[in-house]
């Protein structure tokens, strides 16, 4: 049996891992783009990646706590992989809360928050195969530190229009809710991608 040199080994899994960020993603960012008679069904789609996402997360949580030698420290390996379960959870959440508050307008700054996760998603997916190479690595997380700025810029409008002089106050509480959970997505991304980038500095 062929074993893995610590850094192929936390590649292996972390790029397992997070193999199905931009899967969701995407499938959060098609949700707020579709018609209102199409989202249900895309909402469905997402419950299923989250489901999916939950699976490869206990088996991989598992392998680590049977491995006697792992390539990493087992909390620090533990956290990216709770990471990355609450970057779906929070995808999955606001996906719910669309169909639930039936919000059948949704502003042009959710489409563009969630365009931004999708290439913060990606962005990090691919930062797992960097772990061995740290100067990717950097532009990677630079690359999301940048989308990340993009999306909260796009937050900051979506509050600012929807608190304007005359609106809806009820329907601008769903949205803060909605857009909270995007925000916090992002937050995650960020982390996780940080502390592959930490990953990477140690095991240089």
């Amino acid at each position: 049996m062929v074993k893995l040199k610590r850094p192929d080994a936390i590649q292996k899994m972390m790029s397992e891992a997070a193999s199905h960020l931009p899967d969701a993603t995407m499938a959060f960012y098609s949700l707020v783009t579709a018609n209102p008679e199409a989202r249900p069904a895309l909402a469905k789609k997402l419950g299923e990646i989250e489901s999916e996402a939950d699976e490869r997360q206990v088996k991989l949580m598992r392998k680590v706590a049977t491995t006697f030698i792992t390539p990493y420290d087992r909390e620090d390996i533990y956290g990216m992989f709770e990471t990355l379960d609450d970057i779906v959870d929070s995808l999955d959440h606001a996906g719910r809360l669309v169909i639930d508050f039936e919000m059948l307008q949704l502003p042009e700054e959710l489409a563009t928050s969630a365009k931004e996760l999708v290439k913060m998603s990606e962005q990090a997916r691919d930062a797992t195969e960097y772990i061995k190479k740290p100067n990717k690595m950097e532009k990677a997380l630079f690359a999301v530190n940048d989308h990340e700025n993009e999306l909260d810029d796009a937050y900051r409008r979506m509050l600012r229009n929807a608190l304007q002089p005359g609106a809806d106050p009820i329907e601008a509480i769903k949205l803060k809710i909605l857009a909270d959970s995007l925000e916090q997505a992002a937050t995650n991304i960020e982390r996780f991608t940080r502390a592959l980038s930490i990953a990477a500095i140690k095991e240089t």
